[in-house]
């Protein structure tokens, strides 16, 4: 099986390797935590990239997308258990205080001077992280962000609270859930979808935003496990933007 580095051997990175020390770890659903980053030196990014992550005592070197806001002085990583080695030591060694570095990479990103009248974002579980950094950083702008969310279950949904607040919070998010292995109760307070995203789904959408606005103002990604792309890219009716880098 090919590593990360040679999976990305093709992709734009930054220079030079970042040192950071590990400031917080949260876990936020059964399989994923949370780490927070405080970089020696300012790191800047795009919202959509990812970081090449280099831990202590291994060569493996891991990839994860960055789902903090652009402006923040700390990076955010929402690492879901496996055990590939990076991973499993997110979940199992790492504690606060630890020392990793970080090189930032990636071609697939939201410009902050896009032009977009209309972000359609797709997630399918942890494919959540890049997408959530877009949203942040778009909050209280003129671009409508809309998100399609999809996971096994209610407790895999990372970040539900941060994305109802941005939603309740700003009139240009939009946020809708869609849950494939678990069965909803009918009053609970916020509306799941039992099913997945579909292309008929997300083809309505991309009718109803071409109506209203012209198809150059409409961006649309896409993040999510393998089959859930390859999958839809074929079936949305628009340019849908992704990385396949795993």
């Amino acid at each position: 099986m090919s590593t990360h580095l040679e999976r990305t051997n093709g992709n734009t990175r930054e220079p030079g390797i970042q040192d950071c020390t590990v400031s917080s770890i949260t876990d936020i659903s059964p399989t994923v935590k949370l780490l927070q980053l405080a970089p020696q030196r300012p790191v800047s990014f795009k919202p959509g990239q990812w970081v090449d992550f280099f831990i202590p005592q291994t060569e493996i070197v891991g990839g994860y997308s960055l789902c903090s806001d652009p402006r923040s002085p700390n990076l955010e990583l929402a690492v879901k258990y496996s055990k590939h080695p990076p991973a499993h030591w997110v979940h199992k060694t790492c504690r606060t205080g630890e020392k990793v570095q970080v090189r930032v990479g990636g071609d697939v990103f939201l410009e902050s001077d896009s032009g977009a009248k209309v972000v359609l974002l797709i997630a399918g579980g942890i494919g959540i992280n890049p997408l959530l950094s877009m949203i942040r950083a778009g909050v209280g702008t003129e671009t409508k962000y809309h998100l399609l969310y999809s996971a096994p279950s209610k407790d895999e949904l990372i970040f539900f609270d941060d994305l109802e607040k941005l939603s309740a919070g700003n009139d240009n998010v939009t946020v809708e859930y869609f849950i494939t292995r678990e069965t909803v109760e009918s009053d609970y307070r916020v509306k799941m979808n039992e099913e997945r995203i579909s292309p008929i789904i997300v083809n309505d959408l991309v009718s109803d935003y071409k109506r209203r606005f012209d198809e150059d103002n409409i961006r649309c990604f896409l993040c999510g496990p393998p089959p859930m792309i390859d999958f839809l890219s074929s079936e949305i009716k628009m340019k849908c933007e992704y990385e396949k880098w795993w």
